[in-house]
């Protein structure tokens, strides 16, 4: 099981829900409960790395938080990666300029911290998504994948805070609202 950090963007509790749903639907099909389990909770992940002093970062994220209104998301596919270990299926946003400049200051931000950003993060190859199954059986993706497909997208909502989370299990350190100076 890895162990790391990651900065998760948050959704409004209506998206979630709409996450959520999909997260219950393969479960109940007893096809993955990876994330339940994991204790995670629907998000975009924004930056994520195995080594990370977290009270670095507690002020950025606040400031960061503080000077950014909450962002306009629609998920408008399913999809997944091409031989990808996880077996992983996930919620693809419609691409927005808001959210691929928010997730590029952030890295900025972060670099000026003296972090380094993975080419997985990197301007130009950074691939937002949120993740509704992982470990998947590869005998049973075509049916979570199937699945998946029947929910009645485009579900849209708002990204409304941002984290730091340690994982395995997912474990949140600090979140902030976005748009607002509050802990959350």
């Amino acid at each position: 099981m890895s162990v790391g950090f990651a900065i998760e963007l948050y959704l409004d509790p209506a998206l979630e829900n709409q996450v959520l749903k999909a997260w219950n639907v393969l479960a109940r099909r007893q096809i993955t409960t990876h994330l339940i389990e994991m204790e995670s909770r629907p998000h975009i992940t924004l930056f994520s790395t195995p080594f990370l002093e977290p009270s670095k970062l507690k002020s950025l994220l606040r400031t960061f938080a503080s000077k950014h209104d909450p962002l306009s998301l629609s998920f408008s596919s399913v999809g997944t990666f091409p031989n990808h270990a996880d077996n992983l299926l996930f919620l693809a946003p419609t691409p927005s300029l808001s959210l691929l400049e928010f997730q590029s200051h952030l890295c900025d931000a972060i670099r000026k911290e003296g972090l380094e950003i993975s080419d997985d993060f990197a301007f130009n190859s950074w691939i937002p998504y949120c993740s509704v199954a992982h470990h998947v059986p590869k005998n049973r993706m075509p049916e979570a994948f199937s699945l998946l497909r029947e929910l009645k997208l485009p579900v849209s909502g708002y990204a409304t805070d941002i984290a730091l989370v340690q994982f395995s299990p997912v474990r949140e350190l600090f979140s902030f609202v976005l748009g607002n100076n509050v802990d959350s």
